[in-house]
């Protein structure tokens, strides 16, 4: 039996056969500056277990638009009940896990974009942000169901608990397991990578506010992000994602500075998201 199956593999081999998609199909992107990426949107926890994504990310997209973006711009929705999601993870509920929810979206990732040599921005808010943590640390890791690859330049989140959710408390008591994950020190967070990347790399802003209910300012910013902007009044949890205008901002490049800047009038957090997704380097 033994002998035969080598037969095989070596028959299959010296026919040109591959046994397994180690191999990326096209080389992996050149990282650029640009406007051209599509852009992938994750939204973030409902205790209603839906979203509408069109309005959801309205103010986002129409900054993007309004600011010369030409890539396309696309929602990922993973709630039964969410409307107008351009891709849909269907089934979910607050009971599914949020790697469950990360592996569909590495999978559709790579299926649509990657597998194509094709790379993509993503923005996540709230538990969104988790949801593209967990796909890419899972991919890299090589996690088996997962993609063999992929290839995301740019990584925003916006209010993401990347070190827990304050609402995971009293959120847990209903059992729904994504508020259980999301809650300090639960064992999903702890098994996320420090700063997970793709194929060709991946620049993580992690951006959080000092106004923010339902993640505090320095959860927002706890990973291992090459850049961290906060906000210091003004903004809660859903402004992060609606709010136009100018905030009084700090921020912390890693690779020029060893402590966050000073305070000032800086650009709000949907421009913000639109630069980190322009720049492949820095914001």
């Amino acid at each position: 039996m033994r002998r035969t199956a080598a037969v095989l593999v070596s028959l299959l081999l010296a026919a040109g056969v591959t046994l397994a998609a180690q191999t990326p199909a096209h080389a992996a992107p050149a990282r650029a500056n640009g406007q051209a990426n599509t852009v992938v949107f994750i939204h973030g926890w409902s205790p209603d277990g839906d979203a509408n994504c069109d309005a959801y990310w309205s103010a986002v997209t129409n900054q993007f638009t309004n600011a010369g973006w030409t890539g396309d711009l696309v929602t990922f929705g993973y709630y039964s009940g969410n409307t107008n999601c351009d891709i849909l993870f269907p089934g979910d509920t607050m009971n599914t896990s949020i790697k469950a929810v990360g592996k569909a979206l590495a999978n559709e990732l790579y299926s649509r974009y990657s597998a194509n040599g094709v790379k993509v921005d993503v923005v996540g808010h709230s538990m969104g942000g988790l949801v593209i943590r967990s796909a890419l640390t899972e991919t890299a890791k090589g996690t088996a169901g997962y993609p063999p690859y992929l290839y995301v330049e740019d990584v925003v989140t916006l209010g993401t608990p990347h070190a827990g959710a304050t609402f995971a408390g009293w959120c847990s008591l209903t059992l729904w397991l994504q508020c259980k994950e999301m809650a300090a020190g639960s064992s999903f967070l702890n098994g996320l990578a420090a700063r997970p990347e793709s194929a060709m790399g991946t620049d993580w802003t992690v951006i959080s506010s000092f106004d923010d209910g339902d993640v505090d300012e320095s959860s927002g910013v706890a990973m291992n992000a090459q850049h961290k902007i906060q906000y210091d009044a003004d903004l809660d949890h859903t402004e992060l994602r609606t709010a136009t205008g100018s905030f009084n901002a700090r921020y912390w490049h890693t690779a020029t500075a060893t402590t966050w800047s000073a305070w000032g009038t800086r650009v709000g957090p949907l421009q913000w998201a639109k630069n980190a997704c322009y720049y492949h380097t820095s914001t």
